[in-house]
């Protein structure tokens, strides 16, 4: 941008013959002379306010831990009454269903209390 424009200024010849020379396509030679001077806009995430921040998230997960033969939903519950954290079911079970290390001790232990009848 700032060669074009020198150049353009010293010399009084426009800006289209510096593109055409230089083997820029138009189109993106004016896409960069509207981003100029503004701050580099990345495709990163941007933090939201509604998103858990890491003591909740741990929280979750150590409460799952302290009961881990309960279901996500009836654990959400359990974490409201004890005033943990408010999360909704489908958030508690991102944070620690959606993981694997975190649910697997609890089906194991579910499996055993199941009995099998037998019939007679």
């Amino acid at each position: 941008m700032d060669f074009v424009r020198r150049w353009s200024e010293k010399t009084e010849i426009g800006a289209g013959p510096f593109i055409v020379w230089l083997d820029i396509a138009a189109s993106k030679f004016y896409d960069w002379r509207e981003r100029y001077g503004k701050v580099n806009e990345h495709n990163g995430w941007v933090p939201r306010d509604f998103w858990l921040e890491d003591w909740e998230k741990q929280a979750i997960v150590g409460f799952h831990l302290k009961n881990p033969l309960e279901g996500y939903r009836r654990l959400t519950f359990m974490m409201l009454d004890a005033d943990v954290v408010a999360v909704s079911p489908t958030t508690a079970y991102g944070a620690c269903w959606g993981k694997r290390d975190c649910c697997r001790s609890g089906t194991a232990n579910r499996q055993r209390r199941v009995r099998v009848l037998s019939s007679h």
